[in-house]
């Protein structure tokens, strides 16, 4: 009788789990498309736990893996990229996607702006790349808000390197930013600043990020 109503039990369990996981997968997958990226990260931590203590085939934890390192680095959430990448480790449960995540979460933190359009260049997994590129987008609303307070004039050249952008993609989404393009000399002429950041931590990191910008353009 005992040996039943535990074999009841585990069965029940494990179909508790598989429905708890898509319904995850189903969340998970709603979070990313409205770009709700705070509660994505809780919800993968979630996921991290629940696989942990029941660890199921039905899940591809290394793909949830990925998501939450690229969730991490969208919200500025260093700390927790670096546990992550230290639990996964641990569990050897690399794999050549979260590699890929991991060294863009670096070149951000690292401000090797550079580096990054040539590791964006990966076949990310339907579930990961609209990180990648909300990723990609952060950076060039940042870069688009320091070089209007750091150039007065920008050759093409070296808007292109910034943005990753080719010249026919580059000139309307600046243009849509206010900057002006002269198509005989070009050059852009970067969109005066509306306003100067309001709180000195966000005034010290534009201040970073355009000291990066300038060793960048000396090299």
């Amino acid at each position: 009788m005992n040996a039943s109503l535990d074999a009841g039990l585990s069965a029940l369990l494990v179909l508790f789990f598989l429905f708890f996981v898509d319904v995850a997968m189903d969340g998970i997958q709603q979070l990313i498309q409205n770009k709700d990226y705070a509660a994505l990260v809780k919800a993968c931590e979630r996921v991290e736990l629940q696989m942990a203590a029941s660890p199921s085939a039905n899940l591809n934890i290394q793909e949830i893996y990925a998501v939450l390192l690229l969730a991490y680095a969208i919200v500025d959430d260093l700390n927790g990229a670096r546990f992550l990448r230290k639990r996964i480790l641990a569990a050897q449960r690399r794999s050549d996607e979260i590699d890929a995540a991991w060294r863009l979460c670096v070149i951000m933190w690292e401000r090797r702006y550079d580096e990054f359009y040539e590791a964006l260049v990966y076949h990310w997994s339907p579930l990961v790349l609209p990180l990648a590129e909300s990723l990609r987008d952060k950076l060039r609303d940042k870069l688009a808000i320091v070089l209007q307070k750091t150039y007065t004039n920008m050759d093409l050249g070296t808007a292109s390197r910034y943005f990753g952008m080719s010249e026919m993609e580059l000139v309307p989404a600046l243009k849509g930013l206010g900057w002006e393009y002269d198509t005989n000399s070009k050059m852009f002429t970067p969109a005066k600043p509306t306003s100067l950041p309001r709180h000195p931590s966000e005034m010290s990191q534009v201040s970073r990020l355009a000291n990066t910008l300038l060793r960048l353009e000396q090299c």
